[in-house]
């Protein structure tokens, strides 16, 4: 077995002739001298115990895959896949053919060369594997050569709501949800405040779906403008109106072709092209801004909004008959606010995904997590990357309080839909209700934690998956 793709040190002990038993090392893994090691290799480092399943990533593995360690531990290799940022087709159809290596590559444009090895164990065990991840050597020559050893690009915090998702168990779950729905074909509405995730989940479904290698068209309606929706939506053709491309122009639902087209906003799409996208919903076909002919367009639809689309109807500002088919299965992303137990989780990953590449590393003071865990975040997820982004200029090695922004450290009001007193029996009741709501909760989050799945977690608890995916996922 050829060993090229490891670095030196583990190339050498791979080579060694003296196996160990797969519960030593287990065992090894959770050292944390081993820890600090793997973690200064910049290649990214994954190693999977006999059953499958993941026992450690490294911090550079963190980053490509834009999975946190702790979440990744005890997933088995399929969830990692799904959850990773990184498309992982091309590689399970090399590992099916019986090969050991193939590209894996980010939206970004990142190209990787991944390739697993065999981490020798006792005799009658199942071997651990390695899954190594390096930059591919043909990918962007100009700016390897340019930039020699260092990473092709920063990874940062440019994808905020993507982050969240892998790390909140409630986001998780309700991405899980839409992934069921869309193999079904089924389209998807994502409701929610801006900066909830909408767009991230809505990449999570297409990938996690196996569609990571088709088109996904991101069109954002409110800001196109309504003079040119209909030809930037359906495309036109040569000559079709004063200014137009001499060789007409491909719209946004055939550029998706084949793969998904996310609606975002769909709210803002002018009444007169409503129609249109009605007629292509129904039989899947287009016309073209100045063409006599149609054509069909085999598309996924999944379209989001932070407006109230039954209000828009009940006005007369969006056509009945297009929301019905675009709600076929409506999901309702929540705010921060309301899923603050999530808060925790948010504010260690983003830390340490600045502290993967920062030098000296960025902790926060007890009074700053405080101020961090007791803010509403209006702008949600979003606001609170952002909020990283300042402590991550301004503070040197600790943040304090006086480095957030000045929102934050307003005087905490008491809240305020917090009762005096229980007024009546059906209070009394609702109230219960919720506090028990909570508590399952707490619970299930805790077990999701503790074993590394959802899946994992029903079974410690004694519930089938899709009970605890509906309790995740109320309010």
């Amino acid at each position: 077995m050829k060993d090229k793709n490891l670095p030196p040190t583990l190339q050498m002990g791979m080579r060694s002739s003296v196996n160990v038993s797969s519960e030593v090392l287990g065992a090894l893994l959770e050292t944390p001298a081993l820890h600090a090691l793997l973690d200064s290799f910049s290649d990214a480092l994954i190693v999977t115990d006999g059953e499958g399943r993941v026992r450690f990533l490294n911090l550079a593995a963190e980053r490509v895959n834009r999975v946190s360690r702790q979440q990744a531990s005890g997933l088995s290799d399929s969830e990692f896949y799904q959850r990773s940022a990184l498309n992982y087709d091309d590689f399970q159809a090399a590992l099916n053919r019986g090969g050991n290596s193939a590209l894996t590559r980010s939206r970004e444009g990142r190209v990787l060369l991944s390739s697993t090895h065999a981490i020798p164990t006792g005799a009658y065990e199942k071997p651990f594997r390695m899954l190594t991840q390096k930059d591919f050597d043909g990918s962007q020559p100009q700016r390897r050569a340019s930039l020699g050893n260092r990473p092709v690009e920063p990874q940062g915090l440019r994808d905020p709501q993507d982050n969240a998702l892998h790390l909140s168990p409630q986001l998780s779950s309700i991405a899980d949800t839409g992934v069921r729905a869309f193999r079904r074909r089924a389209r998807l509405l994502l409701l929610g405040e801006p900066g909830v995730g909408k767009t991230a989940i809505a990449r999570h479904i297409h990938r996690a779906a196996g569609w990571g290698d088709r088109p996904f068209i991101h069109v954002n309606c409110g800001s196109i403008p309504e003079s040119l929706f209909e030809s930037e939506m359906f495309g036109y053709e040569r000559g079709a109106f004063t200014g137009a491309l001499q060789g007409g122009k491909q719209g946004y639902i055939e550029a998706a072709s084949g793969g998904t087209l996310f609606l975002d906003e769909i709210g803002e799409i002018p009444l007169h092209v409503q129609a249109k996208l009605l007629k292509f919903l129904e039989d899947s076909t287009i016309q073209s801004v100045g063409s006599p002919l149609s054509k069909t367009v085999q598309v996924q639809v999944i379209a989001a909004t932070n407006k109230d689309l039954r209000h828009l109807v009940s006005i007369g500002e969006f056509r009945a008959d297009l929301y019905y088919r675009l709600a076929v299965l409506p999901v309702e992303i929540p705010p921060l606010r309301q899923h603050r137990d999530d808060l925790p989780f948010l504010i260690d990953i983003l830390l340490s995904r600045i502290n993967g590449d920062r030098e000296p590393s960025l902790s926060l003071s007890a009074g700053c997590r405080k101020r961090l865990m007791g803010y509403d975040y209006p702008g949600n997820i979003r606001e609170l990357v952002n909020i990283f982004e300042r402590l991550a200029v301004l503070a040197d090695d600790e943040a304090q309080e006086h480095h957030l922004p000045a929102e934050l450290l307003e005087p905490v009001r008491p809240q305020e839909r917090v009762k005096p007193a229980v007024a009546d029996e059906e209070d009394a009741e609702q109230n219960l209700k919720l506090q028990v709501q909570h508590f399952e909760r707490q619970i299930i989050l805790r077990a999701v934690h503790l074993c590394g799945s959802k899946r994992k977690a029903a079974v410690h608890l004694g519930i089938d998956i899709g009970t605890l995916i509906r309790k995740l996922q109320r309010d």
